[in-house]
């Protein structure tokens, strides 16, 4: 009887199916079958510097702001107010804005975009959500500058301007002053540029949407964009329909919604030299145009900022006609009758800060077709290093944007400070002097104590006085008549004295002693120590 034999099949090598790695697709070695990740795109060297670029400038941002704020040299105006506004927001509440004292923040400016950081306030109780907000929506603003630069100039000249943007001293002012709203308009109008000069009209619209609903003046900006879409790309159709809207808009808030918000009219006139009323100085500027020429040049300190600000860009931004765009903020400012208005300090050299750069940026592309190709490397190589270079001299050199770090109290007087700001309960009502009263907005009473001091809680530090509202006499007054009525001392230490409704009457320290009977003033206190 035959045995059965049984003949196995030699295995078959199973091919495994061929991997070819296309472009944007990252081939990740392992075990079959191999791990493919789909990237939506592959860094150039040149967008992983410009991205190395926006996240350390937002973190440079941050950090300075954040060491203002910790060493109680941030304001009640603005971030006390804006941050009381925004706990509100985190609480899905509108509240009555004590700080400044008004029912609706909304009708000192028009600021709606504020509630994106509800969400953020609620998580971090801390008035330092504007802070990094901020720092990173000045960082933001530069990956369109990157992207215009590295299109007309290639990716060194982007990198450049980008840079010469993050160390722009107008940047860095806005950075180291607090908080404020306009600084969402910043990458606003940043993509509105990029979008215009690239037709991209969704992404026109998007921002322009954003930056409407940033600060009330920002629609004369926007108005200035339509005009050059209009004239200079000839796209009339579409450069009028920003123009109108806008115009609508901007008449709309002041004479309308802004009013109603705030039950009086528009708080914000500084023109006094143009006129009473904006009918006024229209009247004016068209009987005066000589004057009011005259008038955006007097003082010389508006000359030295005017300078100073085309300077950072090596004049460029006067051979572009994206210029235009500018005007409107330079003409608000300088006719302005404030001269916080025409400083190289606070906030606003930020929204111009992105079309000066795509200004300079167009009016260096420009030098180059007019040269004819004769002079490319000093066209896309060195007048954007140059004005790299520029921004840093100007910045850290002649303005000395971050000169006032150094200013602030020690690290043990911070800590003085908070220890006592630590035994005010929360939810009660404060009454502060103006850089403690930041560090007390995440209640629904919070005031200035030189406006308003019939509070459960006094808080007062001599240390730091000196800012918006702080004269010594004042101050000694409003302790002085507290605890002859009825407060008595929760905690004091050093220069800082918290004075509670009802408590014992305590004990001062004994540099608050001092202070009292007049022997120092303000910050000179500590220097005599």
């Amino acid at each position: 009887m035959a045995q059965s034999v049984t003949v196995q099949d030699p295995p078959v090598a199973v091919a495994e199916p061929e991997v070819v790695a296309s472009p944007g697709i990252a081939v990740l070695p392992g075990r079959a079958p191999a791990l493919r990740i789909a990237l939506p795109w592959r860094l150039t060297w040149a967008q992983a510097a410009a991205a190395a670029m926006t996240i350390s400038a937002a973190a440079g941002f941050s950090t300075i702001s954040l060491f203002r704020y910790n060493h109680f040299a941030a304001n009640g105006f603005d971030l006390g107010i804006q941050d009381q506004t925004v706990w509100g927001y985190s609480r899905l509440q509108i509240i009555p804005n004590t700080v400044l004292g008004i029912p609706n923040l909304l009708g000192d400016h028009f600021h709606p975009i504020l509630m994106v950081l509800g969400p953020f306030r609620f998580f971090w109780d801390s008035a330092g959500v504007l802070l990094v907000a901020q720092g990173i929506l000045l960082a933001v603003a530069g990956i369109p500058i990157y992207l215009w630069g590295a299109q007309r100039l290639g990716s060194i000249a982007g990198l450049a301007f980008q840079g010469a943007y993050l160390l722009f001293w107008g940047v860095l002012a806005g950075a180291v002053f607090d908080f404020h709203h306009v600084v969402f308009a910043v990458p606003a109008i940043s993509t509105a540029l990029y979008a215009a000069v690239n037709s991209q009209r969704r992404l026109l619209w998007a921002a322009v949407a954003a930056a409407m609903l940033t600060r009330e003046d920002v629609a004369l900006t926007i108005i200035a964009l339509g005009f050059y879409i209009a004239v200079v790309q000839r796209r009339a159709l579409l450069g009028a329909a920003l123009m109108i809207l806008n115009g609508a808009w901007f008449i709309l808030l002041l004479d309308y919604v802004m009013p109603a918000f705030s039950g009086s009219s528009y708080l914000h006139w500084t023109y006094e030299g143009l006129g009473n009323g904006p009918s006024s100085a229209v009247l004016y500027l068209l009987e005066h145009p000589i004057k009011s020429l005259e008038l955006l040049a007097t003082p010389m300190q508006k000359l030295r900022v005017g300078a100073g600000t085309l300077a950072n860009w090596l004049l460029l931004p006067l051979l572009s006609p994206l210029l235009l765009i500018a005007i409107p903020s330079f003409l608000e400012r300088f006719w302005s009758s404030s001269s916080n208005l025409w400083s190289f300090h606070f906030q606003y050299s930020m929204l111009p800060a992105p079309i000066l750069a795509f200004a300079a940026i167009d009016g260096a592309a420009r030098l180059k077709a007019w040269s004819r190709g004769r002079f490319v490397s000093v066209t896309t190589i060195f007048l954007p290093a140059a004005a790299l270079a520029t921004s840093g001299i100007l910045s850290f050199g002649v303005v000395n944007s971050l000169g006032e770090l150094t200013t602030y109290v020690s690290d043990s007087t911070a800590q003085q400070i908070q220890e006592c700001l630590d035994v005010i309960p929360a939810g009660a009502s404060v009454a502060a002097t103006d850089p403690l009263v930041p560090h007390l907005t995440s209640r629904a009473k919070i005031y200035e104590v030189t406006t308003y001091s019939k509070t459960d809680y006094i808080a007062i530090d001599v240390s730091t006085a000196g800012g918006v509202n702080s004269p010594d006499d004042s101050l000694r007054r409003v302790v002085q008549d507290s605890l002859a009525g009825g407060y008595g001392v929760a905690c004091s230490k050093g220069y800082t004295v918290v004075l509670a409704r009802g408590a014992p009457l305590g004990q001062l320290s004994d540099q608050m002693q001092q202070w009292l009977s007049g022997a120092c003033t303000g910050r000179a206190c500590l220097q005599d120590r």
